[in-house]
């Protein structure tokens, strides 16, 4: 089975940690409030799909891909 799952998992990590560490930190020295906010959503939406996508992965592969 050919997947593109890990890019996806390594992609959806990386750029959850850039936004929250590169984003933020500027929005808050802007004070950007609004901006800040959103980046906050978005950097943890990417890291929460990027687990979920990963584990999510690993019981398809161990119960339902035989």
């Amino acid at each position: 089975m050919i997947t593109f799952n890990n890019y996806t998992v390594l992609l959806l990590l990386i750029s959850g940690l850039l936004v929250l560490v590169f984003d933020v930190k500027n929005y808050a020295k802007a004070s950007m409030q609004k901006e800040k906010k959103g980046a906050l959503i978005a950097g943890w939406l990417n890291l929460s799909l990027g687990v979920l996508s990963y584990f999510g992965y690993l019981v398809y592969e161990k119960w339902f891909w035989k």
